[in-house]
């Protein structure tokens, strides 16, 4: 919804339009930050902060500021903000002026103690709130209550030397939240005036040193901060910190260069309790460093035993075993068979996700071999062939799988009916496609195909006509849903593979099987949702395919709906042949990523030729979900700076490409297909064609409006396909686009 905050009762006046998300849980006091800071933006000689002023609606009613937004506001309402008039955070205030920040204001030192107590008091309930959005990772929502609480600090001089530890959370808190975003010189101002103000402040000592490692020229004064925070802590009281704060420095030390203090403390904690995990930990990273793969593997597969979720043990795991020797000491820990399979399926996971995809198919190879009746094991193996767009071997291996366990069904869909459909051993390189030959180009001009749909029901592969006639939610068991989702991807990569024609009588298989309560609900929905995708586009889809020269189209899921149709494209008719990237983000391409997308990404480019012409179709996933967490977690201050920040990347990997592989770059706009997230979209298209217009070697297809109602509002409703992409026809308008391309 959309209201109106005036600031008319004295001089500036001053009107804000906010959007606020109907179904948001803010709270009016976020309305009042957000007020305010754009108030003291536009007049910095009268700045406001959110705890001096309160809204009152139309009624002249001033609305509790713990309030929810939603409860006491409608769309197209005037609130009116007005110093002086609050509801909370009044008790902050109130005790703000207990201590007179006057010129003879105490400092934090002589203050007295009732009136620190009662500030404590008053700022108790929003420490907590503050607390409780930082434990949840809303790090904005969590700066704002304890920003306020710093200037309420500030103006009764309380945050200097002799602060409480109770209070120097506030401080504390706000460089933690930069630490987190890796803003180093931003996050050493806070914390190096926690320590001022509260010496003895363990945990500000070792954020402190925390942003100093994040500078990486000032490893030094790390360790130094680290040494300050052991000399503050008390040993005696403390002794499981203690222990950890001499691990953590052991590794800085060992990490900056002083391998042998280092490597004696961490030795020395270890040999003092062999089953510390921290200490463990840090022990293993050293070993690494050292090339010592074996030791590292040993510490770290039995961390993972006892944190299979750890983020950091999973993340050190991988980085061990894709180690040149690391699957060789794997073996020799843990030997492939049918008892440590699931075992070694998890490892192949975990490594995944890090881009160890060769050592993961490896791993995934012997669980196949080892269960050869694992459906599960079949459909990972699969998946990591997709990522090296390796499509022969994924359809081989679902091959051999049906045909070992041809009996299987899901619903009314056998392993055998699935194998029958495939296009069979031997014959997989002819059906997928392949780049045509400049003879084979001119005989096809010569002598074209006649071209024809399938003739699937209109209403294959979207929502059943008929709701009531489903199979209730939870029909299917774990193993029935990895086969549905086995058949499901065989149709995904067959389509994305270019074997087209093989495609119609497996999706009319498929159908009866699928139709059941809510599993786009269920742990195979990924599969779910390309399948379906797929068959709606298939019904449109005329066979066979033609023998064109390529267009290629690199892109998360929205490259599915133009791939395969026929656009005309530097004066003569090609064919748009998708090179998929699942999930990927533009985010994903950063230097710093090792997600598997990120992978993904590049094993695609491999299949591209030198200078060929390449569509890129990229940011959809960042706009609907990376966008606005990353803005909720502080990494950017507004939407607009992590707009800007994401299409910098975007085109610092393009400009790359172009450069290293001479690919010319044609840049499609992010599809406008989500009502919710549309006004994201309209801003990062806005950005993306200005950037890709400043740049030479690039070029901008440049139909994001056409895509639209004449208001903007919504996306075409010819142009709608399943919710989620666009309909193939929208290739029309793509193609006007391409004809303003520059021949060279």
């Amino acid at each position: 919804m959309r209201l109106f905050i005036h600031h008319e009762a004295a001089a500036p006046n001053f009107t804000l339009a906010v959007e606020w998300p109907d179904n948001s849980k803010g709270v009016v006091y976020e309305l009042q930050s957000r007020f305010a800071k754009a108030f003291t933006a536009a007049h910095p000689s009268s700045p406001l902060t959110a705890a001096e002023i309160g809204l009152l609606d139309e009624d002249g009613a001033v609305l509790d500021s713990t309030a929810c937004v939603a409860h006491v506001v409608t769309d197209g309402c005037d609130l009116f903000a007005e110093k002086g008039k609050f509801v909370a955070p009044a008790a902050v205030a109130a005790a703000a002026a207990a201590v007179k920040p006057a010129a003879s204001a105490p400092s934090a030192s002589t203050a007295v103690a009732p009136e620190l107590k009662e500030l404590t008091k008053a700022l108790a309930p929003y420490l907590k709130a503050a607390e409780t959005a930082f434990k949840n990772k809303s790090y904005k929502k969590a700066a704002e209550i304890y920003g306020e609480c710093f200037l309420t600090l500030e103006r009764a001089n309380l945050t200097g030397p002799g602060l409480s530890r109770e209070l120097v959370v506030v401080i504390r808190r706000l460089g933690e939240i930069e630490v987190l975003n890796e803003r180093a010189d931003s996050a050493q101002k806070w914390l190096q005036k926690a320590v001022r103000a509260c010496p003895s402040d363990v945990e500000s000592r070792v954020l402190l040193s925390d942003a100093h490692w994040l500078a990486e020229e000032e490893q030094e004064e790390a360790v130094v901060a680290l040494r300050g925070a052991l000399e503050a802590i008390d040993q005696v009281k403390r002794p499981k910190k203690t222990k950890s704060l001499q691990i953590k420095l052991g590794l800085r030390l060992f990490q900056a260069g002083l391998r042998q203090e280092g490597g004696g403390l961490l030795t020395k904690l270890l040999q003092q309790d062999q089953d510390d995990q921290e200490a463990l930990m840090a022990y293993g990273q050293a070993a690494l460093a050292l090339g010592q793969t074996e030791d590292a593997l040993k510490i770290y597969l039995r961390l993972v035993v006892a944190k299979s979720d750890d983020p950091e043990i999973r993340k050190l795991l991988s980085t061990t075993l894709k180690k040149p020797d690391g699957l060789k000491y794997l073996y020799e820990h843990l030997a492939a068979s049918d008892k440590t399979a699931s075992a070694l399926a998890f490892l192949a996971t975990t490594i995944k996700d890090y881009s160890g995809i060769q050592e993961a198919i490896s791993i995934y190879n012997d669980c196949v071999k080892h269960v050869p009746d694992s459906s599960s094991y079949a459909l990972n193996l699969m998946h990591l062939h997709e990522l090296n767009l390796d499509y022969e071997r994924a359809l081989t291996t679902l091959e051999t799988h049906c045909d070992n366990n041809g009996a299987v069904c899901v619903g009314t869909l056998s392993l055998a009916e699935i194998s029958a459909q495939l296009p069979g051993s031997g014959k997989y390189k002819a059906a997928l496609y392949s780049t045509p030959s400049a003879t084979a180009i001119s005989y096809y001009a010569d002598n074209p195909a006649a071209r024809a749909v399938a003739g699937l029901a209109a209403e294959t592969g979207a929502e059943s006509p008929d709701p009531a006639g489903l199979k209730p939610a939870g029909s299917y068991d774990e193993n029935a849903l990895d086969v549905l989702a086995l058949a499901y991807t065989a149709v995904k990569v067959l389509f994305i593979g270019g074997a087209l024609s093989e495609l119609p009588k497996l999706i009319e298989l498929i159908e009866p099987a699928r139709q059941v309560k809510d599993l786009h609900l269920t742990r195979v929905r990924n599969e779910n949702a390309y399948y379906c995708c797929v068959a709606q586009l298939m019904v449109s889809m005329p066979l066979p395919l033609p023998c064109l020269p390529p267009l290629y189209l690199m892109g998360d899921s929205h490259s599915l709906a133009p791939a395969w149709r026929t656009v005309k494209y530097g004066g003569t008719d090609h064919m748009l042949v998708p090179k998929l990237v699942t999930g990927c983000k533009v985010w994903h391409l950063r230097d710093a990523s090792e997600f598997f997308p990120k992978y993904n990404f590049h094993a695609a480019l491999k299949s591209v030729p030198d200078g060929a012409p390449v569509v890129f179709i990229f940011g959809e996933i960042d706009c609907r979900e990376g966008l606005l967490i990353a803005v909720e977690r502080m990494r950017y201050p507004d939407l607009e700076a992590g707009v800007k920040h994401t299409v910098k990347i975007y085109i610092d990997s393009l400009k790359a490409l172009v450069s290293s592989r001479k690919i010319k770059a044609l840049v499609h706009p992010v599809p406008p297909v989500l009502n919710e997230t549309r006004h994201i979209v309209t801003l990062f298209n806005r950005h993306l064609r200005d950037a890709v217009n400043r740049e030479k070697s690039l070029h901008m297809l440049d139909f994001f409006e056409q895509l639209l109602t004449p208001d903007g509002a919504a996306l075409k409703e010819e142009l709608k396909l399943d919710g989620t992409h666009m309909h193939p026809d929208y290739t029309k308008i793509m193609e006007a686009e391409l004809a303003k391309v520059p021949a060279k």
